[in-house]
């Protein structure tokens, strides 16, 4: 006894599609290699390049006229400016200012935050006796750490 089992219908497709694409791949070179075909390639071709060289002269007058920069004037312009950049990191570097050397920092006296001499002096004599002493002191002590 045989088994009746039905056809897998994704087995049908995939037969299908798989003898399709061998057919339209056959005709398709046969189309491909004929000697009109590579005319017509080679006419299309000629004439896109012909188009997009008219399309950039036309942007090119366009932009003239509107007093722009062309791509070609922006390149240029480009290239100067690193030019320029060159030549400055070469003379910098020569005069030492190069990126790698540190400008010195500037030496600043001491912060302090006394009072000047007569108002410390003004103070002392209002305490007495005592604040003398101590403002002796305080000149000892600025004296020594000069």
């Amino acid at each position: 006894m045989a088994k009746d089992t039905p056809p897998d219908p994704s087995a049908l497709f995939r037969d299908w599609v798989t003898q399709w694409e061998r057919n339209f791949d056959s005709l398709a070179n046969q189309f491909m290699g004929t000697e009109g075909f590579s005319q017509a390639m080679n006419e299309f071709q000629k004439s896109q390049l012909n188009a997009q060289r008219m399309f950039a002269e036309t942007m090119t007058q366009i932009l003239t006229n509107l007093n722009m920069p062309t791509r070609d004037d922006v390149l240029r312009l480009s290239e100067a400016v690193a030019g320029l950049d060159r030549r400055l990191e070469r003379i910098e570097e020569s005069l030492g200012n190069g990126p790698a050397s540190q400008p010195t920092p500037v030496k600043r006296p001491p912060r302090t935050k006394q009072p000047p001499a007569e108002l410390r002096e003004a103070a002392a004599a209002s305490q007495g006796g005592n604040g003398k002493k101590k403002a002796a002191q305080k000149k000892s002590k600025e004296k020594s750490n000069e």
